[in-house]
């Protein structure tokens, strides 16, 4: 069985400039139940700044690896659901994410949190990798 492509739902502009994608992923499992699933997106670039008290070669690195755009995403799912309930269910996730995410992914600090992790994991791998060579 082919397993469709997550599709956009709603696309929210958040109060920090970002733009939360939100996709519905849902797809049969087996006979009339499905696994019900929401991937909530968000498209981030990296600059030149994000780097500042880090080695130039670094944001370099960064880039060559990962490109100029990082994503935030979080997934969302229920298993096993009645095919006449997986609209409704998708509706109810839908709308708690929406309740419980939105601020948080909203906050003017959140892209830059989130990028200062990104690059704290590049450079905790690169660490590693030079370690075993």
């Amino acid at each position: 069985m082919k397993i469709p492509s997550p599709k956009i739902v709603e696309k929210i502009n958040l109060p920090n400039n970002l733009v939360l994608e939100l996709h519905d992923y849902s797809r049969l499992v087996a006979g009339d139940r499905w696994l019900v699933g929401i991937l909530a997106g968000i498209p981030i670039e990296i600059s030149e700044e994000d780097f500042a008290d880090r080695p130039q070669e670094l944001y370099k690195e960064f880039l060559k690896e990962q490109g100029p755009v990082i994503y935030f995403e979080l997934k969302k799912e229920r298993n096993f659901i009645d095919e006449k309930e997986k609209d409704q269910v998708f509706s109810q996730m839908l709308n708690e994410l929406k309740e419980n995410v939105l601020s948080y992914m909203g906050h003017k600090s959140f892209a830059k949190g989130f990028i200062g992790r990104q690059i704290q994991a590049f450079e905790e791998r690169q660490k590693w990798q030079k370690a075993i060579i």
